[in-house]
């Protein structure tokens, strides 16, 4: 059976299924080039499809991973650039602000109000999904909706390699999705789901999180890991913020300490922000925040221990991309064996809606291979990309037949270069297919890559890929049979050795890094490129960040990657086994 899952709304992804394997997963945003797109991934599923040598007619069966659908523009707000949320829709932002004001005395007429609202955005969602069905051709296939967080629960499960059957504590937390906040499922031996508790939605520490990451100016469900990044800087009177503003905000249910319960609608967070916290210190925000994050997840995870008995455990949705809180997780001496889902926000929504079809359907399924899902390109076609571009007239072009061994010359005498190769990564983070490189011991890289290509904010760290034999060297606590760190998402505290070996990619504030740690057999080529790095400088990492400029997704195609070579101070990109220079 042939199966296509789709994800609708923030960052639209598509992925397919064959006979319970994973053949791949492409988001939306590396088909239009726009960060987080939103568009219907049509176009994402069909280069899926196209790659796997299958036509979107031949698909068997269709899979949205969410009860409930949206058309993109539902809610009709935007951020100006002082980040204050506006309505397009006048008649909706003078109701808003009467809900501020009058609703805080009389809440029922705007409940219903608000009730109403959400009803005809539901129907208007249904509309859009079936034009763009119509549209795609995918009107007359079967269709199964999958709920959101049984979707998130399925794709941290069934991706992970275990070793070994066993109990399974399963942990989903974001924003929000299909009204729920947050679950915690139960997976005996044998493979039976028994969902323990669930948050609504308006009890989200997720919505808290992204509510504080736009209050302090930045964009929401985009530039929560800044939040996490500047965090570290903040000294201890951050306490009073976190006491005050933060801590009383949201706890654990004292009758199922496994469901969360606050003190106000956390979709309402920024205006509980806006009368508490204005003239508080930007870093005392980000790190109360932090705090209230990793407090109360943490004490969650232990009251599941506590009450299953269960110290196997797995997460997924858009909280747990905080590699900061899975530091803390993967420390419990309660937990027993960690798996974080990499990628998990929504974009991993459609890989567990397949699983959950071939689940139902008693097909055996196979974990994530890899995150290496996306489109591949030959030699051949970028040969003739470049020359239909005519690239030579403006760069110096060469074909290099031991281009692995070429960049790490190139990176070990200190320049910065640009990785194209194989599979595009699926997710967030470059693991060394579509990335930039360059001496993770050397400040220079850490400048050039960030004042010339990058555009990061200064105090945000860039992220290494650290060779197997070397992780034991520079991570301190590292335990590959507890958690696995091949995919950026989760933290170390760096041992001294790595101080100088790692210094232009650790975290300045607190010494930490968010590796990739990479076997041979993962991508057995940039494996090579790293141990010919090892050989002539003896640091067995490089600095490695995403190859995109600043506001843009990471690059998929050939057409992305000359685009950011020549927008940004990048000077050497590789694509394929040709080096491209700026003259």
């Amino acid at each position: 059976m042939k199966a296509l899952a789709l994800h609708l709304g923030h960052n639209a992804t598509a992925a397919i299924m064959q006979d319970g394997t994973i053949l791949g997963v492409l988001s939306q945003e590396k088909i239009d080039n726009v960060k987080n797109s939103g568009a219907f991934p049509i176009e994402a599923a069909a280069a899926l499809c196209e790659h796997a040598g299958w036509h979107l007619d031949g698909v068997g069966q269709v899979l949205l991973s969410s009860k409930i659908v949206y058309r993109p523009d539902a809610f009709a707000t935007t951020l100006d650039r002082k980040n204050r949320q506006h309505s397009t829709q006048p008649v909706i932002a003078l109701a808003r602000r009467l809900e501020r004001s009058v609703g805080a005395v009389f809440p029922a007429p705007f409940a219903f109000a608000r009730t109403q609202l959400r009803q005809r955005q539901k129907i208007a969602g249904e509309r859009y999904l079936a034009d763009c069905l119509k549209v795609a051709k995918l009107d007359s296939k079967p269709l199964q909706r999958v709920e959101h967080h049984l979707c998130h629960a399925r794709a941290a499960y069934h991706a992970a390699h275990r070793s070994a059957p066993g109990p399974v504590l399963v942990f989903t937390l974001d924003g929000e999705g299909d009204g729920i906040s947050s679950t915690v499922t139960a997976v005996d031996a044998l493979g039976n789901w028994r969902r323990l508790a669930s948050s609504p939605a308006e009890h989200s520490l997720g919505w808290i999180y992204s509510a504080t990451t736009r209050f302090l100016g930045m964009k929401m469900l985009e530039h929560e890991y800044k939040v996490m990044g500047l965090a570290p800087y903040a000294k201890q009177y951050f306490r009073d913020v976190y006491e005050r503003v933060f801590a009383p905000a949201i706890w654990l249910d004292a009758a199922n300490p496994l469901t969360f319960k606050s003190s106000i609608n956390t979709a309402h967070f920024y205006d509980h922000l806006v009368e508490n916290a204005v003239g508080e210190r930007f870093d005392n925000i980000a790190a109360a925040a932090q705090q209230l994050i990793e407090d109360m997840v943490i004490a969650w995870v232990r009251a599941a221990i506590r009450q299953t008995g269960i110290g196997n455990i797995c997460t997924g949705g858009g909280v747990f991309m905080n590699v900061k809180l899975n530091k803390r997780i993967q420390e419990l001496p309660e937990v027993t064996h960690a798996d974080f889902l990499p990628s998990c926000g929504d974009e991993s929504l459609p890989i567990g809606a397949l699983y959950d079809f071939a689940a139902r359907n008693e097909l055996h399924t196979q974990p994530l291979p890899n995150l290496y899902l996306g489109n591949n390109y030959s030699d051949a076609q970028i040969e003739t990309f470049l020359n239909s571009n005519d690239a030579g007239k403006d760069y110096d072009v060469e074909r290099t037949p031991d281009i692995e061994r070429k960049l790490a010359e190139m990176i070990a005498a200190g320049e910065v270069v640009a990785r194209f190769a194989g599979r595009g990564e699926w997710g967030a983070r470059s693991l060394g297919n579509r990335a930039i490189l360059a001496h993770p011991s050397q400040m220079e890289s850490f400048y050039t890559v960030n004042d010339q290509i990058k555009s990061r904010d200064f105090w945000m760290p860039f992220a290494p890929t650290i060779l197997d034999t070397f992780a034991d060297r520079y991570l301190q606590g590292y335990d590959p049979a507890k958690t696995d760190a091949a995919y950026m998402i989760t933290a170390f505290e760096i041992k001294p050795e790595a101080v100088t070996a790692l210094r232009a990619v650790m975290h300045s504030g607190d010494f930490s890094v968010r590796p990739q740690v990479l076997r041979r057999e993962a991508n057995p080529k940039y494996y090579s490129l790293i141990q010919h790095f090892s050989e002539i400088t003896g640091v067995g990492a490089v600095l490695n960040t995403s190859l995109n400029l600043h506001g843009y997704p990471l690059v998929a195609t050939p057409e992305q990657a000359l685009f950011t070579l020549k927008k940004s101070g990048l000077k050497n990109l590789a694509l394929g086994s040709f080096l491209i220079r700026k003259k």
